[in-house]
């Protein structure tokens, strides 16, 4: 007599408890990994946003100054020292906030301004922009940013 039974497969379907486990533990710190990332990106996308403000806020001030003109800047300064055809001066003292048009609360700027002995006509210019930002970690505090912009200013006949 002949057996009609169905050979039995001894091959189990489907994943054990220890299988879907360790896929869980891969998946999460696949997604620890991808997320840490996205934190990082977006730190230095602001980073890089404020750095790009601070650039156009030193040359709208840098234009300002140009169009003030040689005079304009020389009366800012001190009184040359006599025999001294260079020397060079800080304006604003301390660094300074905008003010409007401009909506940066955040920034402060300041100018040195240097006279050279080769060419008493011309003024070196420097622009400053600073800015603090959080550093992240309370242990390490605050810290300060600046980008800076130099030009001339040269004396008209």
């Amino acid at each position: 007599m002949v057996s009609a039974r169905a050979p039995q497969s001894s091959r189990r379907r489907g994943f054990s408890l220890m299988e879907v486990l360790l896929g869980i533990v891969v998946l999460a710190f696949a997604l620890y990994g991808a997320l840490d990332l996205l934190a990082v990106s977006q730190k230095t996308s602001v980073r890089a946003h404020r750095r790009t403000v601070a650039l156009e806020l030193a040359r709208a001030k840098m234009a300002e100054i140009q169009a003030a003109g040689y005079q304009a800047v020389a009366a800012l300064g001190p009184a040359s020292p006599e025999g001294a055809a260079a020397f060079s001066f800080m304006y604003p003292a301390k660094p300074a906030d905008f003010a409007p048009p401009y909506d940066a609360k955040t920034y402060q700027w300041q100018a040195r301004f240097a006279r050279n002995s080769e060419n008493p006509d011309v003024f070196e210019i420097e622009v400053r922009v600073t800015w603090d930002e959080a550093a992240g970690a309370p242990e390490t505090g605050r810290s300060q940013n600046s980008v800076a912009l130099a030009g001339l200013l040269v004396k008209k006949p």
